[in-house]
């Protein structure tokens, strides 16, 4: 059971999980079988009996994500969907399936054989379908194209930071969702040299998908309209691999990655839900990852006030986004012999909102789930977003040994509770762009992220790219 269930998550999302990670959770999960297989034992003193109800008790830790998912689409919003409802029944199926094995003779030789021969059956076929995945990963490994672009031996090559900030809305959306007007923050920015596209659009409403198309310079595989796992996983290969960062290296520039997302032999700074940067894409469906997600804030705030590491995963965003801007602000006052680019990802505007605009922390149930739609809380905090963001502009312009190029972008714009009317408010959003010798005549108010990186190549490094038709692609979530 635990081999099979860790070879075939490792299998369904190979080349993001590592062997390694792989490994020790193998490990992990068997010795945790083995500890349930001996407690079992103990109380019925019958290897095949033990064995038996292991079986059912580990089915229920592993698989325990797809049972609650399906009953809570099955009967959403009733108590057959609560833990008060699926624990109690779990116990007395265990007891039910004891009481059953108590009246049967042993030695149940032909269930075990049964169960055995069933996971060999399994092993053997994702060993197959391992071997298909290895040669499509093969065959659908993005190649980083460098048709239409050239080194350039005469350009300056100035230290590139790019930096997004997720989930900024654009100015437009701002005004018709929020009532409120950001023209004041984009001013200052335009007092620092910025070109402000007021008009600016992303491509696509997810994180990954954006990305992916900011950091190739296309738009992806046209067939996508959903956020799927195996859409995603191709979003997360085209980062990997992709088109811009392959150039940079092409033209000498060292790699600082301050992402949410793994390069390669560069892997993300930090970690967030929707990446698979480590085995979560395997034991986030476990009865332990769900309990933890699902309901430890309850009980860290409830009369027993156990902690259970929520304020940890409560904050951790905040965290990183400081941890980030301080390596950013390092990689721009290290003297170093090589030109630089930097990708800084920053979890904010974006949920939890953790400061008003005055820099007042917010409460920490404004950060318990469900308060994602929190309007007033987000143009709060991505005013308090704004407080932070010109320092560090200032900052890099400042501790740079050569005037920097500084890419400050938004993936998408605000989409927590968005309805179906407000969809196209999901897009705006903020593009801002600094130029040492302010060559902004490729720029455009209404430029989206897909055309960035183009003008930006054509400016700063001689390249001759044309520009893309701007437009939108909404995905659905499944």
């Amino acid at each position: 059971m635990p081999v099979f269930f860790v070879f075939h998550g490792f299998v369904e999302h190979y080349d993001f999980i590592s062997q390694k990670g792989a490994l020790v959770l193998l490990l992990l999960y068997t010795t945790g079988t083995l500890i349930v297989f001996g407690i079992c034992w103990l109380f019925i003193r019958h290897v095949n009996y033990a064995a038996i109800i292991s079986l059912f008790i580990m089915s229920f830790f592993f698989f325990f994500g797809s049972i609650q998912d399906f009953l809570r689409h099955s009967f959403t919003g009733t108590f057959f969907a609560r833990y008060s409802f699926i624990l109690p029944l779990f116990a007395i199926l265990v007891i039910a399936l004891l009481g059953w094995l108590k009246r049967r003779k042993p030695p149940l030789q032909r269930g075990i054989g049964y169960f055995n021969l069933l996971f060999l059956l399994f092993l053997f076929i994702d060993f197959v379908w391992l071997g298909v995945r290895i040669v499509q990963t093969k065959r659908i490994a993005p190649k980083s194209s460098m048709a239409n672009l050239s080194n350039c031996d005469t350009c300056r090559k100035p230290n590139v930071f790019f930096i997004v900030l997720d989930e900024y809305s654009g100015n437009p959306a701002l005004k018709a969702l929020f009532n409120f007007d950001n023209s004041e923050f984009e001013k200052r920015l335009e007092a620092r040299g910025f070109f402000v596209a007021g008009q600016s659009r992303s491509n696509y409403n997810y994180t990954p998908f954006s990305v992916a198309s900011i950091l190739n310079m296309d738009y992806l595989d046209l067939k996508m309209k959903a956020k799927a796992p195996g859409n995603i996983d191709y979003c997360y290969r085209q980062i990997r691999n992709s088109r811009v960062l392959s150039y940079f290296l092409s033209m000498g520039y060292e790699f600082y990655n301050y992402s949410i997302f793994d390069f390669n032999e560069r892997p993300a700074i930090n970690y967030d839900d929707f990446l698979p940067n480590s085995t979560t894409l395997i034991h986030s469906q476990t009865f332990f990852s769900r309990v933890l997600k699902d309901i430890s804030y309850n009980i860290s705030t409830g009369k027993w006030k156990l902690k259970i590491g929520w304020e940890k995963r409560s904050y951790e965003h905040l965290h990183n986004n400081e941890n980030c801007m301080q390596l950013t602000r390092n990689a721009a006052s290290h003297k170093a012999m090589t030109p630089k680019f930097v990708y800084t990802h920053l979890m904010m505007p974006h949920y939890p909102y953790y400061f008003d605009s005055r820099g007042r922390s917010e409460s920490a149930q404004s950060l318990q789930p469900g308060q994602e739609s929190n309007r007033q809380n987000y143009v709060e905090y991505l005013q308090y977003c704004n407080g932070r963001m010109l320092p560090l502009i200032d900052s890099i312009i400042s501790f740079s040994d050569s005037p920097p190029v500084i890419m400050l972008l938004a993936d998408h714009g605000f989409k927590e509770g968005v309805s179906k009317e407000e969809h196209k408010y999901v897009f705006p959003n903020l593009s801002a762009v600094y130029f040492p010798d302010r060559n902004y005549r490729q720029l455009y108010d209404s430029i989206s992220n897909v055309n960035q990186f183009r003008v930006l190549l054509n400016t700063e490094f001689d390249q001759h790219l044309p520009l893309l038709t701007d437009s939108t692609v909404y995905l659905w979530d499944e």
